[in-house]
């Protein structure tokens, strides 16, 4: 992806100055709306060429904020409360990670505030925004652009409209209120908005772009270039989104819970039962395939490509800290999942095939004994990278894949009462795998579902989310590190925020817990 935009160096400049411009290190700053910026003939004098280059960036830097300077998956949604110990790795990063003390952690990681590195960068919400004012000047200028056809402008405009909300709820999710905003061209410091008030705006966004495309041209269910596929918005990646910002209100807007249960069924209906033939779950016995990039199990994930040199911060790799036997001269991973925590997931002698095809044969032993290394196998696609340097994971980063939405379209309607219908959806991805199909109701069911999506998606970032929005981050039962329901509703669960945001915006304030 990256390498279509070095080729089209001729307006690179200009989409560098837009976001220079815009935003300045964490904080937003005053842009005067009269003023030219660098950038009006780039789309009164444009083609779709140019736009295409344009709509490549707000993905690159989306990857920025996620996979290029920092360890955002890992660290803030793997890592945080997390049943993890250490054989080889930074033990004080993983204390501070998996005992909550954010505080702890950012003044040891990045005492001056600067925002930078793999931990440093999660608290710097700048890339984030740029995602977000690039879409927003699209959206504004693309109208402008000469020999667009009314299809690419839709299209690009569809991308765009998914690309910003997805940042905005990634947002959400680190920091809770955040400022909102969708001109082009802002011209004032802005507050902190309600993250339900977000997310809601968020969700009327996509449906109206959902509604207005009915014949699913703007954006399909997938594309049928291969270097679209996965890594370009789609049709399937707004339902999956819509339907994790759904979920996300049923905790934070608990006296809608029942409307937005409703909507994440209707949403999981369409995507999962109606996509034709779209999307579909790849055997388990070829599942290294999806964590490579582009299976008919993705819905959204986010482009690495060894040979153009586009290559991922190494600490932003899951299986870099879980796995050893690729790399020469390890003989233990970093660090590993417990074993009390394994057996939980995947019990002695039962039957998953995720077991010997995601761990090596060591993942019921002790925790801590150097000659027995568990090792998540998961994830391995390896690969070298400038010169001798080697890689667990040359694949791309899954943020959405069809398993993640049948589940919590399971979640839904076992939360709605329709629980015959919960456990198909469940027992799909117990099937894939060879395990025994759960037919369990009520509470134990909704737990069922919950363990089903960590076992799934263990190291794809969605564990300490998951404990987040459906409660369980407070009971010891799901969480080895719970958070208490009054420090919770102090601000407990959220992510400092980087100091740089107070520059030039006076209406700004921080996350006080973490202060």
């Amino acid at each position: 992806m990256l390498k279509q935009i070095i080729r089209m160096k001729k307006n690179i400049f200009i989409i560098s100055l837009l976001a220079v411009s815009l935003l300045s290190s964490c904080g937003l700053i005053k842009v005067d709306a009269d003023d030219k910026l660098p950038g009006d003939e780039f789309w009164i004098e444009g083609n779709a060429g140019n736009v295409e280059t344009y709509m490549l960036s707000i993905y690159n830097n989306f990857r920025k904020a996620t996979m290029m300077k920092s360890a955002f998956f890992v660290y803030s949604g793997d890592f945080r409360c997390a049943p993890i110990g250490y054989y080889s790795g930074d033990r004080d990063l993983l204390g501070y990670l998996t005992s909550n003390d954010m505080a702890g952690l950012k003044s040891r990681y990045d005492s001056e505030n600067k925002g930078e590195g793999s931990v440093g960068q999660i608290t710097n919400w700048n890339y984030f925004f740029q995602v977000v004012q690039g879409a927003n000047i699209l959206l504004k200028e693309v109208d402008e652009v000469p020999d667009m056809t009314d299809q690419q402008v839709r299209n690009y405009k569809a991308e765009a409209i998914f690309m910003r909300n997805l940042a905005y709820f990634f947002m959400v999710r680190l920091f809770g209120d955040i400022p909102y905003y969708t001109v082009a061209y802002n011209s004032e410091p802005l507050s902190r908005t309600s993250m339900v008030t977000v997310l809601q705006n968020c969700l009327a966004d996509l449906q109206a772009l959902i509604d207005s495309d009915p014949d699913k041209t703007a954006l399909p269910w997938r594309y049928s270039l291969n270097s679209k596929s996965g890594v370009r918005a789609t049709r399937g990646a707004v339902l999956a989104l819509m339907m994790h910002i759904n979920l996300w209100l049923v905790r934070f807007d608990s006296k809608q819970s029942n409307t937005y249960y409703q909507n994440v069924v209707s949403l999981g209906d369409e995507l999962v039962n109606r996509n034709d033939n779209s999307y579909e779950l790849v055997d388990m016995n070829r599942s290294s395939f999806i964590f490579k990039g582009g299976t008919k199990e993705s819905l959204f994930e986010i482009a690495q490509n060894i040979n153009s040199n586009e290559i991922f911060d190494q600490t932003a790799i899951f299986s870099n800290h879980f796995a050893y036997s690729c790399y020469i001269n390890r003989t233990t991973p970093s660090y590993y999942y417990k074993r009390e925590f394994l057996i939980k997931l995947f019990p002695v002698n039962g039957e998953d095939k995720r077991v010997s095809s995601w761990f090596n044969d060591n993942i019921y032993m002790s925790d801590k004994i150097d000659l027995y290394p568990k090792e998540i196998t998961k994830f391995m696609n390896p690969d070298t990278y400038r010169g001798d340097n080697i890689t667990s994971n040359s694949g791309n980063q899954i943020v959405f894949r069809f398993a993640d939405a049948i589940l919590l379209y399971a979640e839904a309607l076992a939360a709605i009462g329709e629980e015959g219908e919960a456990q198909v959806q469940l027992n799909k991805i117990r099937d894939r795998a060879g395990a025994t199909s759960v037919m369990s109701t009520g509470t134990d069911l909704q737990n069922d579902i919950f363990w089903e999506r960590v076992r799934e998606l263990i190291g794809e970032g969605h564990y300490y989310y998951d404990l987040v929005r459906t409660g369980k981050i407070h009971d010891i039962n799901f969480c080895e590190t719970p958070i208490s329901r009054s420090k919770f509703n102090e601000g407990a669960w959220t992510w400092p925020i980087c100091r740089k945001a107070l520059v030039n915006n006076p209406y700004m304030t921080l996350n006080n817990y973490w202060e």
